[in-house]
C-alpha cells in the first residue's frame, strides 16, 4: 500500500471513531444502548442485519472458495437471502411484537432465568469462536499489504510482512472503542456507511478485473471446468438446501439478528428489514465475489484467503485500496461489535440487573455495559491469534455453522411458535444436539477403512449440516406431541404481545440517522476529490469514485428534505 492508502484507512478509522463518541450522547439507559428504544428505521435495521451477516469473513472464507471452486461460492450466498424472506413471512414480525429489550429478555420469560444464563454464557462462548474468525479474516487481509523492514517488533518473519498476531491485537482495541461509546446506535450508522463503501468500490473492480484479463470473453474461455456450476464438489444442491434450512433458523433466531428486529418500531417494520436482507443478498452476491474468480485466471497459485484482497490490490489506485480496507475493518467491525452489544446488553440486564445489581441506575448499567464489552473484545482477540492453530478460518466457520447455529437458536424460535415446550426441553435438545456434534467430529475419522464411513466423509457438510438439523427438530417435535399442557411462559409472553404498543418516533430521531450517513459519505466524497488531484495514477477514476459517493450524499439529504416537508403537512 502507499502513503495515501495509509493516510485514508487512518482518516476513516478517525471519522469511525467520532460517529461512536457523536452518538454516545444518545445512550442514557440500557434500552438506548442496546435497543436504540426501537427507534430505528427499517431499512437502517436491514442494512445492519446484512452487514452483520456479512463480515469481512466474506472475502477471506467465500471469496476463498469463489477463487478455489468458483460460482457455487455466488450460490451460497444467495440461499441467505432465500432464508431471509423466510424469516420476514414467518418470524421477523413475532419477534418485533414482544415488548422487550433484549432477547434475553423474552427467553427470560418463556423458559426462565436458568435458561437465560445458559444461553448467554454457552452461546457467547460459541459466538466468541466465529467472531474471532471474523477478527482474523481481516487480520490476513491487512497484513497480506503492509510488508516490514528486518528488525522491525511488528514484523512476521516467515512471511516479512506485519504479524498476524499484531494485526489481531491492533484492530480488536480498534473495533471496541466506537461500540464502547456509541452503542448500538453507532453499529447500525457505521454499518450504513460501510455498506455503501464497499457497494460502489467492489462495482469498481469488476469491470476493472475484467478489463485486466481482456474482457469477460477471455475470463470464460480460461476458467477451469465446472467453475461456473452452481453447485460443485463437497457443495452439492443438498448442502445448498440445509443451508437455506440452517440460515432460516440463523437469522430468525440469533441474538444479534433479533435484536435488529428488537429495534424497530413496528412488525411490519421488522418484516421490510428481513425483506430488505434478502434482496442484498439475492443481488449483491454476484458482485462481491466475482473479483476472487477473475484472480482465478491471473494467479492460480495465489493464497486463497487472500485472493480477494490481491483482485483489489491489482486494479484499483492508491487511496481507493486505503478506502476498501477501511471498509472491509468496517466490515468486521460491524459483525463482531453487533455480538458484543447483544451479549454485553445480554450480560448487563440479564446477569448484572438481574442477579447481582436489582436497584443498579442505568448510569451504573451503561457503565457495567461497556466494562462487559472490553471484557469480551478481549477474550475474542485471544482467539483471533489462535485461529490458524485449529484449522483456518474457512473449516471452523463451516463447522460450527452447520453443527451448532441451529441448535442453539431451534429452541427459542419454537418457544415462539409452540405453546407446550418447557424449560426440560430445553436442556434435553441442546444436550443431545451437542452430543451428537461431537460424535460427528470425533469418532467419524478419515481412513477408517469403513465403506460406509468413508462415503460420509466424502459428504461431511451434507453430514454436518443434516445431524445440525434433524437431532433438534426430532426432540423437540417428539417434547410438543407428548406434552399435555400449555406453558405459563407461553401464556405471559403472548400476552406481553398482545397488550405491547410503541410509540411513533420523533422527526428528529427518526431523521438523525440518514443525515449523519449522508454526511459521512459526504466528507469521504470531500476526501477522495482531494485525493484525484494529488495522485500521479488514475485520477479520473478516483475523481469518478467521488462523484457516485456525493450523488449518494445529496439523493439522501434530497429525501430528508421532502420526507420533514411530508411530516410538516401531516
Amino acid at each position: 500500500m502507499t502513503l495515501h492508502d495509509y493516510l485514508i484507512l487512518m482518516i476513516y478509522s478517525v471519522g469511525m471513531l467520532a460517529i461512536g463518541l457523536i452518538l454516545s450522547r444518545w445512550n442514557k439507559s440500557a434500552a438506548d444502548m442496546f435497543a436504540v428504544s426501537k427507534q430505528s428505521p427499517w431499512w437502517l435495521s436491514g442494512i445492519s442485519s446484512f452487514m452483520s451477516a456479512f463480515s469481512a469473513g466474506t472475502f477471506v472464507v467465500w471469496g476463498g472458495i469463489a477463487f478455489k471452486h468458483g460460482a457455487v461460492a455466488i450460490s451460497i450466498l444467495m440461499c441467505l437471502g432465500i432464508s431471509s424472506f423466510i424469516v420476514g413471512k414467518t418470524l421477523a414480525g413475532r419477534w418485533a411484537k414482544l415488548g422487550v429489550t433484549t432477547i434475553g429478555e423474552y427467553i427470560n420469560i418463556r423458559f426462565g432465568r436458568s435458561v437465560v444464563q445458559f444461553y448467554t454464557w454457552i452461546g457467547m462462548c460459541l459466538k466468541l469462536v466465529s467472531m474471532s474468525v471474523a477478527l482474523y479474516a481481516f487480520a490476513i487481509l491487512f497484513c497480506s499489504l503492509v510488508p516490514l523492514e528486518e528488525g522491525n517488533f511488528l514484523r512476521d518473519e516467515s512471511t516479512g510482512n506485519l504479524s498476524i498476531t499484531y494485526a489481531c491485537i491492533i484492530s480488536g482495541l480498534l473495533m471496541l472503542v466506537y461500540t464502547v461509546s456509541g452503542g448500538l446506535w453507532a453499529v447500525l450508522i457505521i454499518d450504513a456507511v460501510q455498506f455503501v463503501i464497499l457497494t460502489v468500490t467492489v462495482l469498481f473492480v469488476v469491470p476493472l478485473s475484467f478489463a485486466s484479463i481482456g474482457g469477460v470473453g477471455n475470463f470464460l474461455d480460461q476458467v477451469p471446468d465446472g467453475f461456473l456450476q452452481i453447485a460443485s464438489g463437497k457443495f452439492t444442491y443438498w448442502f445448498l438446501l440445509g443451508w437455506i434450512v440452517v440460515h432460516t433458523f440463523k437469522l430468525g433466531g440469533e441474538w444479534v439478528f433479533i435484536q435488529r428486529f428488537l429495534a424497530v418500531k413496528s412488525p411490519k417494520d421488522a418484516r421490510k428489514s428481513a425483506y430488505l436482507l434478502g434482496i442484498l443478498y439475492l443481488v449483491s452476491p454476484v458482485i462481491w465475489m466475482l473479483p476472487a474468480m477473475i484472480y482465478r485466471i491471473v494467479d492460480p497459485n495465489a493464497n486463497p484467503e487472500q485472493a480477494y484482497f490481491l483482485a483489489c490490490a491489482a486494479v484499483l489506485p492508491a487511496g481507493m485500496m486505503g478506502l476498501l480496507l477501511a471498509s472491509m475493518f468496517s466490515a468486521a467491525a460491524s459483525y463482531i461489535d453487533g455480538e458484543i452489544n447483544v451479549y454485553a446488553g445480554a450480560i448487563t440486564n440479564d446477569w448484572y440487573k438481574a442477579l447481582i445489581r436489582p436497584s443498579a441506575s442505568d448510569v451504573e448499567l451503561v457503565t457495567v455495559g461497556r466494562i462487559s464489552t472490553f471484557l469480551i473484545g478481549a477474550i475474542i482477540i485471544c482467539g483471533a491469534v489462535a485461529i490458524p492453530y485449529v484449522g483456518g478460518a474457512e473449516n471452523v466457520i463451516l463447522t460450527i455453522t452447520s453443527l451448532l447455529v441451529v441448535p442453539m437458536v431451534l429452541p427459542t424460535l419454537w418457544g415462539l411458535l409452540f405453546k407446550k415446550t418447557t424449560q426440560q426441553a430445553v436442556w434435553i435438545t441442546t444436550g443431545l444436539s451437542f452430543l451428537a456434534a461431537a460424535l460427528v467430529k470425533i469418532f467419524i475419522k478419515e481412513n477408517s477403512g469403513n465403506s460406509f464411513i468413508d462415503w460420509l466423509l466424502e459428504n461431511s457438510l451434507v453430514l454436518e449440516a443434516s445431524v445440525g438439523i434433524l437431532v433438534p427438530l426430532l426432540t423437540l417435535s417428539l417434547f410438543e406431541l407428548s406434552a399435555k399442557n400449555t406453558a405459563l411462559g407461553f401464556i405471559e409472553v403472548q400476552s406481553k404481545s398482545i397488550d405491547y404498543t410503541v410509540t411513533d418516533t420523533p422527526i428528529a430521531i427518526a431523521e438523525y440517522p440518514a443525515r449523519l450517513l449522508a454526511y459521512s459519505i459526504g466528507c469521504l466524497a470531500f476526501i477522495m476529490f482531494i485525493l484525484s488531484i494529488v495522485v500521479d495514477d488514475k485520477q479520473i477514476m478516483i475523481a469518478a469514485f467521488a462523484v457516485v459517493l456525493m450523488t449518494i450524499c445529496m439523493i439522501i439529504l434530497w429525501g430528508l428534505r421532502k420526507f420533514k416537508k411530508i411530516n410538516k403537512e401531516c
